[in-house]
């Protein structure tokens, strides 16, 4: 949990030092994000002293005028948010993306075993471990691992904290990586259509079987730690060992690979709401991108890491691309001209 904790406080404090420029033209207009017409930062037009700024009302118009058939006078910067940029003559493609979840997923599951091989080095090949050699009698100790996770019962000697919320957040992250990477979804909020749960329960599939590759797979904790060989040794419930109780762990379960997918489906739909309830209404309310960016990082901090994953900035969100909301305008910072009282002061 210390290292949890350290991760979420460098992703809050990252805010600070490269947090989002908003368009110049929101600036001009102090504009909340969610209500903003130009969502680029890549707008050169900044009003100087002799040009006023913008009004809602000319701003609208610039959206529809004749001008506006040409996608880019009017389309955001695709890659405004993107930590690695893209051609913009790309053609996006519309099925999923395959590769890049795999991809992304094998990112995770990696970063995962670096930490654990770490934490864990003398079963894997130090001084506890067969020969000093990883994976040394992979066939026979991988049998041996299944074996005792099917007698192994609900816990495996882990604290709580790790099954009752380390793994559902696990599952989070492997449900974002579907998300991300399935066009049908990723633009999809909180809510009770059927879209939305179907691209939930997708998710959860994803997740599920991300968690059985990651606790009983060819490249999981039972063939890289060794947990439940005859090799390694039980341990008490005080986590010493060898074991000479009644009660011994032995580093497997059918904890994990239940609350994974479970709890991680929870925690998605919990952050769902948040983002919808909570930070929108932030975004509506300031044009603050500090505080809007803390807040997306604050109530949606596992979205974080998967958005580096994805190549985005932390606190990205695909509706900072596609979200042009003029329905709540704020009224015009300077009266507009209309062309009656234009005409009458020409005579």
């Amino acid at each position: 949990m210390r290292t949890f904790g350290c991760v979420l406080l460098i992703l809050l404090l990252s805010v600070t030092a490269v947090c989002q420029v908003p368009s110049s033209r929101c600036d001009a207009v102090n504009s909340p994000l969610a209500v903003c017409a130009y969502l680029t930062p890549a707008d050169d037009s900044v009003p100087t002293k002799n040009q006023p700024a913008p009004t809602w009302a000319s701003a609208s118009a610039s959206l529809f005028s004749e001008d506006s058939g040409n996608p880019s006078n009017v389309a955001p910067n695709k890659s405004a948010n993107a930590l690695v940029s893209t051609p913009d003559n790309a053609a996006p493609k519309r099925g999923f993306r395959w590769g890049r979840a795999l991809f992304e997923s094998f990112t995770l599951l990696s970063i995962e075993q670096a930490y654990v091989v770490h934490d864990d080095w003398i079963w894997v090949a130090g001084k506890y471990s067969e020969n000093g050699i990883p994976f040394n009698h992979y066939w026979r100790d991988y049998k041996q691992s299944l074996s005792a996770w099917v007698h192994s019962g609900w816990n495996d000697g882990d604290p709580n904290m790790y099954g009752y919320v380390g793994h559902p957040i696990q599952g989070v992250a492997a449900s974002y990586i579907y998300l991300q990477n399935d066009p049908k979804s990723e633009n999809l909020e909180f809510s009770k259509t059927k879209a939305y749960w179907h691209s939930r329960f997708m998710a959860t599939v994803w997740n599920a079987v991300y968690s059985t590759q990651w606790n009983l797979g060819p490249i999981s904790e039972v063939t890289v730690e060794k947990y439940g060989t005859h090799h390694r040794s039980p341990w008490n419930t005080n986590g010493t060992w060898p074991c000479n109780t009644n009660h011994c762990y032995t580093g497997v379960g059918q904890i994990d690979i239940v609350m994974t997918p479970l709890g991680g489906l929870g925690w998605l739909i919990g952050e769902d709401f948040l983002d919808k309830n909570v930070t929108r209404r932030v975004e509506r309310a300031t044009p603050n991108r500090f505080l809007i960016d803390t807040t997306r990082i604050g109530l949606d901090p596992i979205r974080c890491g998967t958005n580096m994953l994805h190549g985005k900035r932390p606190w990205y969100r695909p509706r900072d691309a596609n979200d042009i909301n003029l329905a709540h305008q704020p009224t015009p910072l300077t009266p507009a001209v209309t062309v009656g009282s234009t005409v009458g002061q020409s005579h």
